[in-house]
């Protein structure tokens, strides 16, 4: 940019950078906090926003027992409370991250909440949590938007997470992970209460079909669900999601004791937009799972109706594009199915058991905006694709760029 060229360009150039909005969307792109601190230099406008900039996130480190930094971020925030300091810092706080810090509950943890009241993000770790130190936190984050647990917290007071329905209606995130106890009722209260809930994540919990059902009635904005080894909850459940929470565009249904083809394809329509499909084989039927978004879906199932699925995208108004398929029993006849009635971009075929070359060949021949083609024998093939072979190929499919036949690669 140039510099300004007369006074009234340098009016110009000055009330531009007096919009505060401007200004606080600069600040934000700026990584390194060196760079931020020469910002409070330039007038005392630019250091109330660089400062706020500066205190948004405080993330302890582990190597605070020699800096002292937590110990000097809350002396500083005791005397912005008291009125000593030229800033509210407390006020500016933000996201603070204390998974890396082990702190007193009374002496250090409940002090600093107390001085930042505007808390949307905190993260905690390494603690024993029970039900009276989940509401002495809860009590003090009337602003909370996620409450994040790390892998080292455990909660066995299945009550102790009522405090964030009594005291975090703003919440949006809620994870409950394998060590965090909560009981369905509980939970169901969290997100009657707690109407802004966009992403739950539930993992490892006893819930059955009659705790499910109420509490995703009760969640149609969500847009991010996750159910990891909830072997209690039957495909029924899973099958209501979409009427439920129609506004998903995030799904993960993990380790699931009942997911069958029909749960998979609940989840292709709603996802109608899903460009990529990965079908798997799984060894057990606690191993099924379908994990997807926009443009992506996987299916891992225990036993597989590939002829159903691959039919669902033939009639589908959307191209599919990618297509991955792992261990699963592909003969002749299916793969011409999908290589003359689906668009393909790329083709990637795992764990591939008594084809013949000239089949494979033949068929992938017919997807002429072909550019990617991956296969993977399950055992050492007999028959190699041959550079006159490979060279046809490149040109029957005039877009093909990259073929692996189990080992060897071919580029265009």
């Amino acid at each position: 940019m140039n510099p300004p060229n007369n006074d009234n360009d340098k009016l110009i150039s000055h009330r531009a950078f007096s919009v505060s909005l401007i200004l606080i969307d600069i600040l934000a792109h700026i990584p390194l906090e060196r760079e931020i601190v020469k910002c409070t230099l330039v007038n005392r406008w630019w250091n109330q926003l660089a400062t706020e900039r500066l205190w948004y996130r405080f993330r302890g480190l582990k190597n605070n027992s020699k800096t002292k930094s937590f110990e000097k971020f809350l002396n500083i925030l005791k005397l912005a409370r008291d009125g000593k300091c030229l800033h509210q810092y407390g006020k500016y706080v933000k996201i603070l991250d204390l998974e890396k810090l082990e702190l007193d509950q009374e002496e250090q943890l409940l002090p600093t909440l107390e001085c930042c009241q505007r808390i949307e993000t905190f993260i905690i770790g390494s603690k024993v949590l029970n039900k009276q130190k989940m509401f002495d936190m809860a009590s003090r984050l009337p602003n909370l938007k996620f409450f994040k647990f790390s892998d080292s917290v455990e909660i066995n007071d299945g009550e102790a997470m009522e405090a964030i329905a009594d005291y975090c209606p703003r919440l949006e995130e809620l994870e409950l992970k394998k060590d965090i106890s909560c009981f369905g009722e509980v939970l169901l209260r969290i997100v009657q209460r707690c109407k802004k809930i966009q992403r739950l994540d539930i993992e490892e919990k006893n819930y059955e079909d009659q705790t499910m059902i109420p509490i995703l009635e009760q969640i149609p904005e969500i847009t991010q669900l996750k159910i990891h080894q909830c072997i209690g909850i039957s495909e029924e459940v899973l099958l209501k999601i979409f009427k439920f929470c129609p506004k998903l565009t995030k799904l993960n249904a993990t380790n699931m004791h009942e997911i069958t083809e029909e749960f998979a394809l609940e989840t292709a329509k709603h996802f109608k937009k899903c460009t990529r499909i990965t079908v798997n084989k799984v060894d057990r039927p606690l191993d099924s799972s379908i994990e997807a978004s926009e443009n992506n879906l996987n299916i891992s199932l225990y036993e597989v109706d590939l002829g159903m699925i691959i039919n669902h995208f033939i009639n589908r108004k959307e191209k599919l594009r990618e297509l991955i398929l792992t261990d699963i029993e592909l003969n002749k006849l299916t793969l011409g199915i999908i290589c003359e009635n689906l668009d393909l971009y790329t083709l990637m075929l795992f764990g591939v058991k008594e084809l013949a070359k000239a089949d494979i060949l033949a068929a992938i021949s017919k997807l002429k905006n072909l550019k990617t083609f991956s296969i993977r024998f399950s055992t050492i093939p007999s028959e190699y694709i041959l550079k006159y072979e490979q060279e046809k190929l490149f040109e029957i499919c005039p877009s093909l760029e990259f073929v692996q036949w189990h080992t060897i690669q071919c580029k265009k």
